[in-house]
């Protein structure tokens, strides 16, 4: 999975993250805080907005970067594609599959608000919500293989 962070200070910068899928459930928190580990200079502030057992982390700063306290309104934006939970247009939760091909709005980096998986892209962009990250979703590599098979198949079958 990917994890993009984004602001004028920081720049763009992208991590790919590998785990055992098989290990159960993981989140966009679970993304952030390895690249907490992996980066040492990296760091960040959460709130949690839900409670202890039904955790709702948000992003407070990164690199001492906070949203901001007055108009233009900014904040930590996320954003993502695949795995599960985003935002809906009227701002309300969607637990289900986010599109794989598009960026959206998520709803608190961690589950069950957002579980990732394989392949999936996560992105805390500073912004005032309007800009998706400027990064381009790349599909992921088995999705483009069954893709040619299949193209190669029907040339095939043409050609008979």
């Amino acid at each position: 999975s990917y994890l993009v962070l984004e602001s004028a200070s920081l720049g763009i910068r992208t991590y790919e993250v590998n785990y055992d899928a098989g290990a159960g459930a993981q989140d966009a928190k679970f993304l952030l805080n390895q690249a907490l580990a992996g980066d040492p200079l990296l760091t960040a502030t959460f709130s949690n907005y839900g409670t202890l057992a039904a955790p709702n982390y948000y992003v407070d700063s990164i690199n001492g970067e906070y949203g901001s306290a007055s108009p233009p309104w900014t904040w930590w934006v996320q954003w993502v594609a695949g795995g599960q939970g985003y935002q809906n247009a009227d701002y309300s939760f969607n637990p289900g599959t986010a599109p794989q091909d598009t960026w959206t709005q998520g709803y608190g980096i961690s589950s069950p608000n957002r579980t990732i998986a394989p392949g999936s892209w996560d992105a805390l962009v500073l912004s005032d919500g309007y800009q998706p990250p400027s990064v381009a979703l790349i599909p992921e590599t088995s999705s483009l293989l069954l893709g040619a098979l299949g193209a190669l198949g029907l040339l095939r079958r043409r050609n008979r």
